[in-house]
């Protein structure tokens, strides 16, 4: 009997889980990241932080089961690099207009709730 060998001798495994920490982080930080951007730059509320908080977990309970259903019997690799770039894309339009100082506080709910979809 041979012992099995280990995952990190694997390069794809290495790869899965070098990506997946990546995208791990970047959605760690995007949960505090966000509220923190309307507090500081935007001068929100109290209650205007909370509704964004409960818009970007909104997604979950609304597409939540049936997105999976679908997204299951799709290839794994395609639907996690598409997620994982929309994300990215969606995360990226918030720097992009405080630099242009266009950044207002509406634009953080579609962000939110896009970032909360592909999630």
């Amino acid at each position: 009997m041979s012992t099995p060998d280990s995952l990190w001798r694997h390069a794809d495994f290495r790869r899965l889980w070098a990506a997946e920490s990546v995208s791990q982080l970047g959605t760690q930080v995007s949960l505090i990241a966000l509220p923190l951007m309307a507090i500081i730059a935007l001068h929100a509320t109290p209650f205007q932080v909370g509704l964004l908080t409960a818009v970007e977990f909104l997604p979950f309970l609304l597409v939540g089961l049936p997105a999976g259903a679908w997204v299951d019997r799709m290839r794994r690799r395609p639907v996690l690099i598409a997620a994982d770039l929309g994300r990215a894309a969606a995360l990226l339009i918030l720097p992009a207009a405080y630099l242009l100082d266009l950044l207002q506080l509406w634009m953080l709910f579609p962000v939110v709730f896009l970032v909360g979809v592909l999630t």
